[in-house]
């Protein structure tokens, strides 16, 4: 029993270290990627894809998509839900009427948790 004890504050630096890993602390800033899926027919250039905060210490963040519907950057991890915004260049308010409403508009039912790398969002 002895021998334990004298061992236990070895063992509680070796299992705290080990703990956490790569998983960020919410409110850390991190480099995520992802790729919009593009309702069938419609074009994604130049729309805003909104990351709208609703846990942890995240921040809102947008990013301008291309017509592939890819984005990459920084964003601060956290819980976050998103939508699609008419952009500089894109489409009139209009045509995102066109898209299905599960685009136009964040709910609290479609959340995502930004932990850093790949996003798969799903509308």
């Amino acid at each position: 029993m002895s021998r334990f004890l004298a061992l236990a504050p070895l063992l509680v630096v070796l299992f705290a270290a080990g703990c956490g890993g790569d998983v960020p602390a919410s409110g850390e800033e991190v480099d995520v990627s992802g790729k919009v899926p593009a309702p069938a027919g419609k074009s994604i250039a130049g729309y805003n894809l909104f990351f709208q905060a609703t846990g942890g210490k995240a921040q809102q963040v947008h990013f301008t998509l291309p017509a592939d519907g890819t984005f990459s950057g920084k964003m601060v991890s956290g819980t976050y839900t998103y939508y699609l915004t008419p952009g500089k260049g894109s489409a009139t308010e209009q045509a995102l009427e066109a898209f299905p409403e599960a685009y136009r508009k964040g709910s609290l039912d479609r959340q995502i948790e930004v932990k850093g790398g790949p996003l798969e969002l799903k509308f």
